[in-house]
């Protein structure tokens, strides 16, 4: 296997980190980096496969911090809070029964019943 540049194998473990698939990943690497790989040149910088088993220690350090921070910062995404997602959906609830659009208005409340439900 030949070797990457570390900008791309940054790129691509970084992406892997964020639950890109090997797809997406392989997808922005041939639009950032000009560099067209496969799947499973890919799936070689993921530590939890079995494909990069032998990804050195840096990499692995790299790719869980890269995973923490984007799991400590998803609080701070708005969409993922629930109470947000809640009050969207209220307000496309309120728009489609004022536009008389019942059914959607069905369907927004059934989706707040199941962002409200425990899993």
């Amino acid at each position: 296997m030949a070797h990457l540049p570390t900008p791309v194998a940054i790129h691509i473990l970084q992406g892997l980190a964020c639950f890109d698939t090997p797809e997406q990943v392989a997808a922005s690497v041939k639009v950032n980096f000009g560099l067209v790989l496969t799947r499973q040149r890919i799936e070689a910088w993921h530590p939890e496969r079995r494909a990069g088993a032998k990804l050195g220690a840096h990499w692995r350090e790299m790719f869980y911090e890269t995973r923490a921070k984007l799991l400590a910062e998803m609080e701070n995404i708005p969409i993922a809070c629930r109470s947000y997602r809640l009050i969207l959906l209220q307000r496309m609830a309120d728009r489609a029964e004022a536009a008389g659009n019942l059914p959607l208005a069905i369907k927004v409340l059934e989706q707040a019943a199941r962002e409200t439900s425990e899993h």
